[in-house]
């Protein structure tokens, strides 16, 4: 190669010509490369990504897949347990009504006896079966604190409610003298009701009403102390009377059984999460590996020729720079540059690239 350029005739300024389409070339060359390196470093990032999380979801629908066949048998047994003690609550609340019965059986009885010689009291002097009432008892023979509050309650009716009722329902728009008029209605045919039943009842029964209302007050004793005695059976909590020893024993067995499937899962997923996942990753990323080692040597391939392009592009720029640039300029390291200096060259007789670069200049100018 010329030491000088410009010195340089046609045949060195193709010379140029060569070395800048080379240049051209290696730069056209790595533009691919890059661009195909781009594309594969994405394409390896999606295929990871893809592998990973097809390794989380793996992971999480197994582990939830165990959690969900132990959880079953725990609810499946638990199902069990609720029988029980439902079948063991109907034994113990029968046998507790056989227990009530059996200590209240002449309590009971004597009720029975009690009650059924009211009736005959009543059927035997023609005393209306109405007056074996509370409310007859509290208005005709009352005695004791609930009597009065039933006598209350009637006086409240008979005197506010029902007048004020009747008033304001029908009588509203008739005038205040209709207010005054429905009360003494009122008054005057209770009353009436009230005299009439004493008289035909109260007067002519008077003995009868007075021993059954002694009936009456046993009768209700009677029943307090059933009661009391159902309560008192009701809160005790000894069970051993009751023959539950069975269902006891199955929930028991039932409890037991929960609580090992319990640790059963624990180990279980203890496994999973210490070994099992990892051979679960390790399997997916063995399905895959041939896939990414294949896009991976092919990326190593193209970054070891883009590596290659880029350093001719730098050795054959540098050499650019140091034989020809330096001597024509920048300007005319151009391909459509060179081949206007090789017209001029062609049409002049121009023997020298700097003789065309000068009649190019003055063309221009």
């Amino acid at each position: 190669m010329e030491e000088n350029i410009l010195s340089g005739g046609i045949q060195e300024l193709q010379t140029v010509k060569d070395t800048l389409l080379k240049l051209d070339g290696y730069k056209e060359n790595n533009h691919i490369l890059s661009a195909e390196e781009k594309k594969l470093e994405k394409n390896i990032q999606n295929k990871e990504k893809a592998i990973n999380d097809e390794i989380l979801s793996t992971i999480k629908r197994r582990k939830d897949e165990i959690e969900t066949t132990y959880n079953d048998q725990v609810d499946k047994t638990r199902s069990r347990i609720k029988k029980v003690r439902g079948k063991k609550e109907k034994s113990k609340s029968t046998k507790i009504s056989e227990r009530i019965a059996a200590e209240t059986t002449e309590l009971r009885d004597e009720y029975s006896k009690m009650k059924l010689e009211a009736k005959t009291i009543f059927k035997q002097n023609q005393v209306p079966s109405f007056c074996n009432s509370r409310l007859y008892y509290a208005l005709y023979l009352p005695k004791g604190f609930g009597d009065g509050v039933i006598i209350g309650f009637v006086l409240l009716l008979v005197l506010l409610i029902i007048p004020c009722a009747v008033y304001f329902l029908l009588l509203q728009d008739k005038g205040m003298i209709y207010l005054a008029l429905d009360y003494v209605v009122t008054v005057i045919l209770f009353g009436t009701i009230y005299m009439l039943v004493d008289n035909n009842t109260k007067d002519k029964h008077v003995k009868s009403l007075v021993k059954v209302r002694e009936i009456r007050r046993y009768l209700t004793n009677n029943k307090k102390e059933q009661n009391k005695i159902r309560k008192q059976i009701l809160r005790d909590k000894d069970e051993s009377s009751y023959g539950l020893e069975k269902y006891n024993q199955e929930l028991q067995e039932l409890e037991n059984e929960i609580h090992t499937i319990l640790e059963q899962r624990k180990d279980a997923l203890d496994v999973f999460e210490n070994t099992t996942r990892f051979v679960i990753g390790e399997e997916i990323k063995a399905r895959y590996q041939e896939e990414l080692t294949a896009l991976k040597e092919e990326y190593d391939r193209v970054s070891i020729g883009l590596k290659k392009t880029g350093g001719n592009i730098t050795t054959l720029s540098m050499e650019i720079a140091r034989n020809y640039e330096a001597y024509m300029g920048k300007e005319f390291m151009l391909v459509d540059k060179l081949d206007q200096l090789e017209e001029q060259m062609k049409l002049n007789n121009l023997l020298t690239i700097s003789d065309a670069i000068a009649q190019l200049k003055q063309e221009e100018n």
